[in-house]
């Protein structure tokens, strides 16, 4: 049987406490380990994988060659009500991401509203879940953040702009999961490329061209040298680049090719600025009104007449939901790629690698 056929599952707890052995293993602090982990394992358990586990191996050589502060000192400094700035000192990002989240909600019960803005921080992986935070404390949640450079601006070859991820989250109902959109603005991810690459196979026309701007079939020129394809061409483009100026120009953190990569040579720091927002609905309308009109909207999209071959229509969030599901019942899915480099990683640092708890054929 192909090896990339087979998907190995894991018990969550084991897996937290395996990045939370290793973190600690080169330097993080006791919570700032665990909080990393929890949340790279909340990606492998919605089949986010490009930014789950699989991100330990760069952070750790990353943390080993200088480039992470594995204790940052997280200061912060507030010019106007409603608005906060934290110094990340090249922390990593879940870290920054997670505190600019609660200090958001605090702020935002105080006077309604919060911008807070992280500075000099660290690669965040997923930005869903502190969106996803907000909207569970009541609260309408907005997160941002620029990335290394994978994207051209329309009409260039030119690598400047990175893929510069933005979640949403909305309240919903007492019993409702939020609802939540968490995307970025190149037509596919670098980590599937890499996942192309780890597997074998060739990457579509569409996702990556080269200097000339010929689409690039072979995995491994694509994630070596080439440039990623926005969305929707120039609208994708303009998103990406207004994600750039809000959450790293507005906190003078690196821009366009000043951001180190995860991957790419030479090793640099990244230093990405995330910005934070939270908006409590209360502050222009009274919550049920709110609620209702969300319910509304929410119920009324999926009663929508589906297409030839579509069972129904789905909220943004709710895929990555009913995975989450199947990994609470069946335990948190791992490529054979994956497991490799965490083994080997776990091994070279003195950890014990978890067995997993059942293989399964992915189709």
């Amino acid at each position: 049987m192909d090896g990339s056929l087979l998907e190995l599952r894991y018990d969550r707890a084991k897996l937290v406490e395996l990045g939370f052995a290793i973190l600690g293993k080169v330097g993080v602090p006791e919570q700032h380990a665990r909080m990393t982990a929890d949340l790279l394992v909340m990606a492998d358990e919605r089949a986010v994988s490009t930014h789950g586990l699989v991100r330990l191996l760069p952070y750790v050589r990353r943390i080993q060659s200088g480039l992470v502060n594995t204790k940052p000192s997280l200061t912060e400094k507030s010019r106007r009500p409603g608005f906060m700035m934290i110094d990340a000192d090249d922390g990593l990002g879940q870290v920054t991401a997670s505190v600019g989240a609660a200090k958001a909600i605090d702020i935002a019960n105080a006077v309604g509203f919060a911008v807070v803005g992280l500075h000099n921080s660290h690669h965040l992986g997923m930005c869903a879940p502190y969106a996803e935070k907000i909207a569970r404390a009541g609260m309408i949640g907005l997160v941002m953040t620029n990335t290394a450079p994978l994207m051209a601006p329309t009409g260039s070859s030119e690598r400047l702009l990175g893929n510069n991820p933005l979640a949403i989250s909305i309240p919903r109902k007492e019993g409702e999961s939020p609802l939540l959109l968490d995307i970025s603005f190149t037509h596919a991810a670098f980590g599937a490329m890499q996942r192309i690459l780890a597997g074998g196979g060739s990457i579509p026309d569409g996702w990556a061209h080269d200097a000339q701007g010929q689409w690039i079939n072979d995995p491994a020129v694509a994630v070596k040298s080439g440039v990623m394809a926005p969305i929707a061409a120039h609208k994708g483009y303009g998103l990406s680049l207004m994600v750039e100026i809000l959450a790293a120009a507005l906190t003078n953190s690196n821009v366009l090719d000043e951001v180190g990569s995860l991957f790419r040579d030479p090793p640099s720091h990244m230093r990405v600025g995330h910005l934070v927002i939270a908006i409590d609905p209360q502050a222009l309308i009274e919550r049920g009104i709110f609620l209702d009109r969300v319910e509304y909207i929410c119920e009324r999209i999926m009663r929508a007449s589906p297409n030839p071959g579509v069972n129904a229509v789905r909220l943004p969030g709710q895929p990555e939901a009913d995975t989450k599901a199947q990994s609470d019942r069946l335990g948190v899915p791992l490529s054979h790629k994956i497991k490799a480099d965490l083994a080997g990683l776990a091994t070279e640092l003195g950890v014990k690698m978890p067995d997993p708890i059942m293989r399964e054929v992915v189709h």
